[in-house]
């Protein structure tokens, strides 16, 4: 997954790593690991983080062939 927009959006509102993991109640640590594409964050950082810079988290369940 391509976490290049967290990273782009962050720096478009003028925000640095620590304001955004303030903003979104997470650690500097989570919000740099994700923004490296190093981190596996759950459903509800996603969202905490796509909330505080104003964007839409959208989930496609695709199907798995057997």
């Amino acid at each position: 997954m391509d976490y290049t927009i967290i990273k782009e959006r962050r720096a478009l509102l003028g925000l640095t790593q620590q304001d955004l993991a303030d903003y979104a109640g997470l650690s500097l640590r989570i919000v740099k690991s994700i923004e490296t594409g190093k981190g596996n964050p759950s459903v509800s950082t996603l969202s905490k983080i796509a909330d505080t810079l104003g964007l839409e988290l959208f989930l496609k369940v695709r199907e798995v062939s057997k």
